[in-house]
Order: C-alpha cells, then structure tokens, then sequence
C-alpha cells in the first residue's frame, strides 16, 4: 500500500464517523430544522472507512460572532423570540454518532455502511424581549436538550478509480426528542436522500456532501411549527457541504464552506400568522445560506482532530445572517474492528 494510501485510509478511519449521521443536530433553533448545514464538513463521505464500529464527537459553537443584521434575526446577540422572551446565541451544540461498516463484501460492486446519531445542545432564555437581550437581569432560563434521533440505515459507497468515490444514502429523523423528551425540537419527520463525490489522492481529500430534506407535516406540538393555532408543514431543503483538504505527514488543511436553500415553500393553516420578528408572513419567504471557512487537522494514530470556522457571507431570509461566525471541531476513533487473528508463530525444532 502506498504512503498515500495509507494517509487516506487512516484518516478515514477515525474521521468517517457516520457520515451524514454527524450532522443530525437540530438546526440553531429558530428555524427548527432537522439537519444543521455544515455539519459533514471535513468527511469525504463519498467513501468509507474498513470494516468496523467507528464513533466520536463533534462540537458546534454557534454563533460566536454576529455580523450585519438579516431578515428574521436580530441585531446584537441572535434571539430567537418566543412568547414574551426569546432564546440567545452563543450556544453549544453536540453529536455522538455511531458508524457500522459490516465486512459482507459488496452489493452491486458497493461497500455498505448504518449509522446512527443522538445529539444535543445548551441554551439560553431572555425574558428581555427587545432583540438584544439586556437590561436588569435578561436572562430568565437556559437548558440541556436532547434533539431528533438520525438514522441512516443504507449508505452505499462505490469506488470509481483513479481516487475517485461515489455514495448514496437515505435517511431519517424521527421526532422523539419532542415527544419523548418535551424538549423545543421538530415535531415532524424529516426523510432525507444524499448523495456525495469524494476525492482521495496526491495528497488531497475533497469531497461534495449534498443532501435533500422532505419535511412531514407538524403535529402542532412544538415552536415555530404552530404560530397562530395552526400547524405549518415545512418547505423541503437543499444542503451542500465542501471540503478540500490538503494532507502533508499527520497534518491536513484547506478550505471549506456550505450552502443551504429552501427549495418548496412553507404550507398549512398557520401561514396566515405575521412573525412578530420580521413584520412578514412566516411562510412568505425561504431561506437561503451560504458559508465558507478553513479547516485544520490531525492524525495523532488512534484518534483524529479536526477544527475548522465557518463564516456566513449570505443570510436571506435567515434568522443567522451574513457575518456569523461558527467554531467547529472533531474527534473521531476506531472502537472495534473485523482485523483477521494473527497466526501464531511455528515452534523452533529442536
């Protein structure tokens, strides 16, 4: 196998961990979507790691600077208004994912891999309804919450040759972090067909992470989804994800970035509801992002780091504006394996 190899499919390994199962958090929760863009980043999901149970960690400090107001958010700090109060950014959001790549050979000439991710964030509530959060004591409340579970039961990765891969994947989210927990979380299912185009070769990891979200109808329970006493059905959702790594010994860095936009408008009884955040009707507009940023890595052997930021220089119709800037970073490792038994070595003859 040659060095090359070897740096790729060691990175793999311990980054690949689910996929597109990384990037089940609940999207910053104003819009209450299920998939938060940018999440694959740095994952060269086109390919697959070898045979075995992959987990790790990834974090998101969301929103750690806010530039220029948007349409739908607020000047200063990002607050989500809510009643008489709202919820404000900077928050933590959180994944572990679980990665299984089975050794049963191939279907249709393609490796077979299931994930799964639980995921989690850390908020807070500002009784202050101005936009700013402040005055005498803003801050009325905070919280742990659990978000939807992801699963990907099917992803298939295909070896093209000449570096090149190929994967496609169907997922879901299933919405039991509001049933099950009462936590501020979509109450609808969201399926999801992703398809991705990885590069690994002369030292370069690149890889194009796009996803499609088909949003169910809300249930009435949760948030954004029952403005007015009436439900809305969320429009469906384009996602990309774009990473260029260039590998030199244990060190990986390049460019990265992301887009999102709102292909299908927003339908159902509550689209009569004017937004108290914007003065428009909640379902008058869609959502359209764009991100860009750089990525640093490293392979210590048994575990890989990586940190990268991203920062929003399009944000219509958006409660994160053009200007926010997110921190992000990864731990990724192998737990278990299919390695074959080493063969004990023949007695000497005496």
């Amino acid at each position: 196998m040659t060095r090359l190899r070897q740096i790729a499919i060691a990175g793999l390994a311990a980054i690949a961990i689910g996929g597109v199962a990384s990037s089940a958090y609940a999207e910053e929760f104003g819009t209450f979507e299920n998939r938060l863009a940018g999440a694959t980043i740095g994952l060269p999901l086109g390919a697959l790691p070898p045979p075995g149970i992959y987990t790790g960690l990834e974090t998101a400090y969301l929103g750690v600077f806010q530039g220029g107001g948007q349409e739908g958010r607020s000047a200063g700090n990002w607050c989500i208004r809510s009643g008489n109060g709202c919820a404000n950014l900077p928050a933590i959001a959180q994944a572990v994912p679980f990665l299984f790549v089975p050794n049963w050979g191939t279907w249709w000439g393609a490796t077979y891999s299931a994930s799964v991710v639980q995921a989690f964030y850390v908020f807070t509530t500002c009784g202050v309804d101005n936009g700013h959060c402040v005055g005498a004591s803003p801050i009325t409340s905070g919280g742990f919450v659990y978000t939807n579970t992801f699963w990907n039961p099917i992803s298939l990765s295909w070896k093209l040759g000449g570096g090149w891969f190929v994967a496609a994947a169907f997922a879901f989210t299933v919405p039991d972090g509001t049933h099950l927990a009462g936590t501020p979380n979509p109450d609808y299912w969201t399926l999801e067909p992703a398809i991705a185009f990885s590069y690994l070769g002369n030292n370069w990891v690149a890889s194009a992470n796009f996803f499609y979200d088909i949003n169910t109808r809300s249930q009435g329970v949760c948030c954004s989804q029952t403005l007015g006493n009436g439900t809305i059905t969320s429009g469906n959702y384009l996602y990309g994800d774009f990473t260029a790594l260039y590998k030199f010994g244990k060190w990986s860095i390049g460019p990265v970035g992301y887009i999102e936009y709102q292909t299908t408008a927003d339908t159902g009884a509550g689209c009569g509801v004017v937004s108290p955040a914007t003065g428009r009707n909640v379902c008058g507009f869609r959502t359209e992002k764009a991100a860009a940023g750089a990525l640093l890595g490293y392979d210590f052997g048994p575990v890989d780091l990586q940190v990268w930021f991203t920062d929003s220089f399009v944000g219509n119709n958006s409660p994160v504006g053009s200007g926010s800037f997110d921190v992000w970073s990864r731990i990724g490792f192998k737990l278990w394996g299919f390695e074959a038994p080493v063969a004990p070595r023949p007695m000497a003859a005496k």
